[in-house]
Parts: C-alpha cells; structure tokens; sequence
C-alpha cells in the first residue's frame, strides 16, 4: 500500500503535468520595432499561444487546442486541412522577429517561422511558416512562406511603389498557391484558375529508336509530350491525386516575376517546382500567367508545367510565348 505522504506527492505532480507538458513545448515570440503597444502585445501574446498548442498537440499525437488563442475560423480550418496531411511544430523556444504591415492585406504578418512537418514516421521536412493577423492581434491565416532571403530579393526589385505593393500581392498569392496543394485544398485552387485556363504538363515519353541504328539498337530515346487540359479535367485529376497521397510537399525555387509590357495587369512567373508525396516526386519548371486586373480575386489563365531533366532552363515555357488578346 502506497504511504499517504507518498500518494499526497504524487497527486500534486499531477496536477503539475499538464504545465510541465506546457512548459516543455513552449515557443515565445517577441516583436521587435513596432509602434503600437497594445496591438504588438497582442500579436505576440496569440503568436506564442498558437506555436505553443501546435507544439503539445504534435508530441501528444492530437489536434491542436486553441482556446487560449484569438483565432478566427479560417484560420482554423487552415490549421485543419494542413493538420490532415501532415503535422507540423516550431522547434524553437524563442522567436524575435517583426510584423509586417501588408498594405493589400490590410493587416500584419509575421515570416520565416521554423517549423518542422512530420511528412513520416522515419522523415521530416522543414518549412517557413506566415501568420496573418487582423489589426487587433487576431490570427486570421497560416500558410508555408517562401525562404525568407527569396521573398526579400523578389519583394525589393520593385521599380516603384505601386510595383512594391503589387510585387507584395502576388508573392503572397505565390504562397497561398503552393501552400493550397500542401493541404489539398481544390476550393481554394477551383477559385483561382480561371475557366478557360489553359493547362499544360510535360510529360516523358519513352521510344526506342529505328532499327537501322546499329549503336542505339538497345537504347532508348526520350522527349517530352505536352498534354493540354481544360479546368475541369486537371481539378478532376487533382482530386485523384490528393485522394492517393496521403503527403503532399510542394516547393517552389528561383522565382522570376516579369511585368506584360502592354498589358500591366498581367504577369508572368517562372520557377522551379519540387513535388514531393506519398507516391511520387518529381522537379520541373512551372510558368504561371497570372491576372491581376481584380486584385482582390486574382486568377491563373495559364498553368504550365515541364520535367527538368528534359528541359533547357532557356527555352522553358515563358510569359512570351502567349499571345494576349483582350
């Protein structure tokens, strides 16, 4: 029989538990340089309770608990469909770092947090998250960012202020499209592809050359095909793909943003792709025709896609080779 003195010991340390479990996973974060005391403590307080319950609730093998957090819906629901593919925590204990104003947002972020996925049991992959607050502090999105030394390079080639801001836009809209993939989210990409979006994938093909070649009798030949799909086809296909794949990791590289120099609206953006699931990888050039004429809705007219390996990087699929007519 357990002591009474002993059992009055062990009842207290249970009920330290849950704080010592909280303590254990705990992430602050400081904002440095803002203004607004009462708006930074806010975000700092919502931003530290938010990393923190994502942290419990990736050692306990849970979803995260947010009751302490000023957390809106979405937000929730984003945490939710990523959550569903993979988990993911902040290693760090301590974060000092700045929130940004977002002009078109209207609200502030704050960038390059270090997390950690748990793609597997045996692997884990690494990713900058952004956090989107309103202007009281509250937590209204979370996406995967890009590295934060590719985001400041393509933010600041800006020629002017409108380019700064509309450079600032379709980054973020950038994230938002890759990061719509990460938690299979065809809502969100049936919104931004426009009806007639035209969708090309390069895809390898194998062909074994003539009979006629005695050195290559037992070799064989590759070249790329290029599919077209319509918006209803590649959604169609996505849902088979997101359906197979329990993970799903897509990134994005070497981001260049051209300007059309007739039609300021609309913008170009190539970039190398790493696609990594549960299935597959693959790394390719994609090219984006983005329309930002609304810029509150702005929507993909071209999606275009081509395997590395067969690909001269000077001859991949550009702003220049369409067309515009309106």
């Amino acid at each position: 029989m357990v002591p009474i003195k002993l059992r009055k010991v062990l009842l207290a340390l249970s009920f330290l538990m849950p704080a010592l479990t909280f303590a254990q996973h705990k992430t602050a974060v400081y904002v440095a340089d803002f203004g607004n005391a009462k708006l930074k403590t806010a975000i700092e307080k919502n931003a530290s309770a938010f990393l923190t319950a994502l942290n419990v609730a990736y050692a306990d093998s849970s979803f995260p608990s947010f009751k302490d957090v000023n957390i809106t819906n979405d937000a929730k629901q984003a945490v939710k469909e990523l959550w569903s593919t993979a988990h993911f925590q902040c290693g760090e204990t301590e974060i000092i770092t700045n929130a940004i104003k977002n002009e078109d947002y209207k609200g502030y972020e704050i960038r390059n947090i270090p997390l950690v996925v748990k793609v597997n049991k045996d692997s884990v992959a690494y990713e900058e998250g952004v956090l989107l607050f309103s202007t009281e502090g509250a937590i209204e999105n979370i996406y995967y960012g890009l590295e934060m030394h590719q985001y400041n390079h393509l933010l600041r080639s800006g020629k002017d202020i409108t380019d700064f801001r509309r450079r600032q836009l379709i980054l973020d809209f950038i994230e938002n499209f890759r990061t719509a993939y990460n938690r299979k989210d065809i809502g969100f990409l049936s919104k931004v592809f426009s009806d007639n979006a035209l969708i090309i994938v390069g895809h390898v093909i194998k062909e074994k050359p003539g009979k006629n070649k005695m050195l290559e009798n037992n070799l064989e030949k590759k070249k790329v095909e290029f599919i077209k799909f319509s918006k209803k086809e590649y959604l169609q296909h996505l849902k088979q793909v997101f359906k197979r794949n329990e993970y799903i990791n897509v990134g994005f590289e070497n981001i260049n943003i051209v300007q059309h120099r007739l039609y300021p609206n609309i913008y170009g953006a190539q970039m190398k792709q790493y696609w990594k699931s549960s299935t597959y990888s693959d790394v390719g050039y994609l090219f984006l025709m983005i329309d930002f004429r609304d810029e509150n809705n702005p929507i993909i007219h071209v999606r275009a896609w081509q395997p590395e390996k067969e690909t001269d990087p000077d001859s991949a699929i550009s702003l220049g080779d369409f067309e515009i007519i309106q």
